[in-house]
């Protein structure tokens, strides 16, 4: 058996996010998780980083170091999803502030010292506004020669979900979008034209309560909130779990398909700010700079979720699922 993989999570946590994370605790055979960063993003930098505490907790993880990061985007001020994910992040079960304390290294400073002495490359996995990631390439363009590879959630070749022409990650924070596709390294990106395809369901939601453990009747409490915004915001047949394909991406790419395209960003302040111009049929003739997915195995993603849930049992963690469900 191969070793775990040492793995970066650059998040704004945001349920999507959080169920990213229990997704990468319950494969430690797969991952050796050097850390967390958090920026500001779907909620403020308090509660994002505050919500990635709450998750490692969740998992009996509190080894995991979370270091709190940009509060805002490059360019401007910034556009909360208060109204997706709640107040706080994390709408739906009243989870118990974290003991757990975010480390006092800037978010920054850890990803720079970490990639460049890390004895091995890193993956990095990306489901937030990308501003920690432009400023740290930024101020050490190096540690992009020790990135194993980087897997992002955001952007659209449709329609936005924050703007009619933006993604909503890729809007928070064009400028640093920008950075990443001019850096030389080729991102896989993980888009809406794929996560608006991994939709929840009440099924589903019955399944993970089967499971009897304290992290499936968290997580059922959060997605059910969820899913009501997106069915009534969008008329999705369901909940977009849109961050956790990234990680299903790093376990299993073959539930994904995609190519390597030429990405641009739209850094105008108009109305098209924040969108991606991906040109699938190679129309421009322009150097390929991103790996855009397009397609997914539906019923791979969820039995795979489902298998990474299943393994918070009920031994250790039983007395937490008072209030959750």
């Amino acid at each position: 058996m191969s070793k775990p993989r040492p793995l970066i999570l650059d998040c704004d946590p945001g349920i999507d996010d959080f169920v990213a994370i229990l997704m990468i605790l319950a494969a430690p055979e797969k991952f050796d998780l050097l850390g967390i960063t958090v920026t500001g993003g779907n909620v403020p930098l308090k509660y994002t980083t505050q919500n990635a505490l709450k998750a490692c907790e969740l998992a009996g993880r509190t080894d995991v170091k979370v270091y709190a990061g940009c509060p805002a985007a490059m360019m401007r001020s910034h556009t909360y999803e208060s109204d997706v994910h709640g107040e706080t992040g994390l709408k739906g079960p009243e989870l118990p502030l974290p003991t757990m304390k975010a480390q006092s290294q800037h978010a920054v400073d850890f990803l720079i010292d970490t990639l460049m002495t890390s004895k091995e490359k890193v993956i990095l996995a990306t489901t937030g506004p990308l501003t920690n990631i432009a400023v740290a390439i930024i101020r050490e363009p190096r540690i992009l020669d020790h990135i194993d590879e980087i897997v992002t959630m955001g952007g659209s070749m449709e329609l936005g979900n924050i703007t009619p022409a933006a993604e909503f990650n890729f809007y928070a924070d064009p400028e640093a979008v920008h950075i990443l596709l001019t850096s030389g390294k080729l991102p896989t990106l993980v888009g809406l034209d794929v996560t608006h395809h991994v939709l929840t369901t009440h099924d589903w939601f019955e399944e993970l309560d089967a499971l009897d453990n304290p992290v499936a009747y968290a997580l059922v409490a959060m997605l059910r909130a969820f899913y009501d915004y997106d069915v009534q915001t969008y008329g999705l047949t369901g909940g977009a779990l849109h961050d956790p394909a990234v990680i299903a991406y790093l376990l299993k790419p073959d539930l994904f398909k995609g190519q390597n395209v030429h990405v641009e960003m739209d850094l105008s302040f108009n109305i098209t700010r924040g969108r991606s111009t991906v040109d699938w049929y190679d129309k421009r003739r322009l150097e390929k700079n991103a790996h855009v997915l397009n397609k997914i195995d539906v019923k791979g993603f969820f039995i795979l979720l489902t298998d990474l849930l299943s393994r918070y049992g009920t031994s250790s963690l039983s007395q937490q699922k008072t209030g959750l469900s």
